[in-house]
């Protein structure tokens, strides 16, 4: 049986970035449940090189971050349509405590016939306001979920009548017939536009996907040799571009170790033309040369 990805917002790697507008304070691990439950989809139907960095730098860039009220419900369809997945929202009208609504068979039947549903749940097991997580199974009476904020067995897997009665809204995700014969999506070219993005809300600065002076002015060193910067969130789109490119063959676990100093050095010698020293510079040529300042990189 093909399922999502199963990420948490929880997850070290980007936990504590920002996933806020102006004047409040929230991260990806306090409000970051939309973007994570979108990451889950794309990422299996699409390119596994996407990651809650990737959806929630879109979600902000593109306003459906909220004040002090998480992800927007109109977040979810164009999001997936801009990587080419196919959503469609069911109710727009709460189904709170509504078990009799016939928009529950209609979830239960696509959710039968192989599609996933992203799902905002009300107060109950799941949260104490609203949260979303991520449906791909029924079976026997009982749902199956990704749980973007939790491992727990009872919010990883429980009956349906008691799923369907915290339910607010439902959005069907298509899962292609290919998918489900084939597999999941393995990684792809990973976008400058991406990498921008996400570099951009790492560094918490104006997510615009355009990588000019204003967003190097926001850049940090990053040297494994002396340690430095070597947890930065910002070293997850770092990782992912350097292995894209065939520079970095480690693990992307958010982290600056040997292989990627390695990395820094072959990427310096091969392609920016300076002399290797493993370091990305704040402001530097290797920064420029990722950004594609001044370059044909």
């Amino acid at each position: 049986m093909i399922r999502p990805i199963d990420y948490k917002q929880t997850d070290k790697r980007w936990a504590a970035v920002s996933y806020a507008v102006d004047g409040e304070n929230s991260t990806v691990k306090m409000e970051g449940c939309g973007p994570t439950a979108m990451a889950d989809v794309l990422a299996a139907l699409k390119d596994s090189n996407i990651d809650p960095l990737t959806s929630g730098s879109w979600a902000r860039m593109k306003g459906y971050k909220y004040y002090q009220s998480g992800t927007a419900y109109t977040y979810f369809v164009p999001c997936g349509a801009a990587y080419g997945v196919s959503l469609r929202r069911l109710n727009t009208n709460s189904l709170y405590r509504k078990t009799a609504d016939p928009v529950h068979i209609q979830a239960l039947k696509e959710i039968r016939k192989g599609n996933w549903l992203i799902v905002c749940m009300g107060p109950g097991n799941w949260t104490s306001s609203g949260h979303y997580v991520v449906a791909y199974k029924e079976e026997n009476g009982r749902v199956y979920i990704n749980d973007p904020a939790s491992s727990q067995a009872a919010r990883s897997c429980n009956t349906w009548e008691l799923f369907r009665s915290q339910v607010k809204y439902y959005w069907v995700v298509e899962v292609p017939a290919e998918v489900r014969e084939n597999g999941l999506a393995m990684a792809n070219a990973y976008p400058r536009k991406d990498f921008v993005r996400e570099v951009q809300m790492c560094l918490d600065t104006e997510i615009d996907e355009k990588a000019g002076n204003q967003t190097l002015s926001k850049t940090v060193t990053i040297n494994p040799a002396r340690r430095v910067n070597c947890l930065h969130p910002v070293l997850l789109p770092l990782q992912k571009w350097m292995k894209q490119r065939g520079y970095y063959k480690g693990a992307l676990d958010g982290g600056a170790g040997n292989q990627f100093l390695e990395a820094i050095c072959l990427c310096q010698e091969q392609s920016v033309g300076i002399k290797p020293d493993g370091e990305i510079t704040a402001r530097g040529s290797t920064w420029r040369y990722m950004f594609g300042i001044g370059t044909k990189a």
